[in-house]
């Protein structure tokens, strides 16, 4: 298998696993406090991928510590993005928070390329830029049938649905400039998992203090037993995904992996049907299949010159 397919089967199980998660955790978090499932996920990956890196590349930290700068607007960035898609796919409904999410990622992609961001460098065919436009226009109509309470569900009136759409967008945005300061990290020395475990400490301490301060507090008290068997499920739709995307970064280039992050939505849309706390929407699905259109060929245009350089 080459580097670019391992890259491809990385951001596969990425888009499959985060897609499970959206709904998941759009049903375990209208009643359990996300900042206390947050802080025990990501504190037991911080931890153990910092003392695994300590033992194993330790070079690594060091590496780490010479590009400080880049590791704190990751954490900062890392802690805007779960803070607020956890609170969104609480008010409105999992599908459309995954689908303005993913849809954010190739976009902020292109407002970092319009900043002069050396690492968002991505294709400019015409393929790429009709895509990106659909993809604009179905997040904006998924947006506006949200807040009209035209979705499967939304948790209160049309002000809810419009915090639960700007908080879905913020952590898509904030996420394609995760991936491109990852892609700069990984440039100075740090590797997949140093910088898995380097880049949740700060949203770790946040969740520690927001759980303590009650800021997501549930009237429900959930059982211990409960809570450690969300926490390991969470592991692995959480932090492995994460994973397997900061394994994809060097691999292949981040627009790529942008595209290919926005598939995730229609895998949403069908699990949910099998959840069945979510109701059927017309409008939803009017609104997904016209961004997959847009996303898949976003995708093929991202994909392109992969395609030519192995048939030369």
């Amino acid at each position: 298998m080459s580097r670019v397919q391992l890259g491809f089967l990385c951001c596969a199980g990425f888009v499959t696993l985060e897609a499970f998660q959206a709904v998941y955790l759009g049903a375990v978090f209208q009643s359990v406090d996300s900042f206390l499932i947050g802080s025990w996920v990501f504190g037991i990956a911080v931890i153990g991928c910092s003392i695994t890196t300590a033992l194993f590349r330790p070079n690594e930290l060091l590496a780490s510590i010479r590009a400080w700068q880049t590791v704190l607007i990751l954490n900062l960035l890392a802690a805007l993005t779960w803070s607020t898609y956890f609170f969104a796919v609480q008010l409105i409904e999992p599908a459309v928070v995954f689908t303005i999410f993913s849809g954010m990622v190739p976009l902020g992609t292109l407002i970092a390329a319009w900043f002069k961001m050396t690492e968002a460098i991505s294709s400019k065919n015409r393929i790429v830029l009709l895509g990106n436009m659909i993809i604009l226009v179905s997040l904006f109509f998924l947006g506006v049938i949200t807040m009209l309470g035209l979705s499967g569900f939304t948790r209160g009136g049309p002000s809810i649905a419009f915090l639960g759409v700007m908080l879905s967008a913020i952590s898509g945005g904030c996420t394609a400039f995760v991936i491109l300061y990852s892609v700069r990290l990984n440039r100075k020395g740090v590797g997949p998992l140093a910088q898995f475990g380097l880049r949740f400490v700060f949203y770790t301490l946040l969740a520690i203090v927001a759980f303590w301060l009650g800021l997501d507090e549930k009237s429900i008290q959930t059982p211990p037993l409960e809570v450690a068997t969300i926490v390991l499920i969470g592991l692995a739709v959480i932090a492995l995904p994460l994973y397997l995307v900061q394994k994809a970064i060097p691999l292949v280039p981040a627009s790529t992996i942008a595209a290919i992050t926005a598939l995730g939505p229609g895998i949403v849309f069908l699990m949910q049907l099998f959840d069945g706390r979510v109701d059927y929407s017309m409008a939803t699905l009017a609104g997904l299949l016209t961004y997959m259109l847009g996303a898949l060929l976003a995708v093929f245009g991202a994909t392109k010159p992969y395609t030519n350089r192995k048939q030369s």
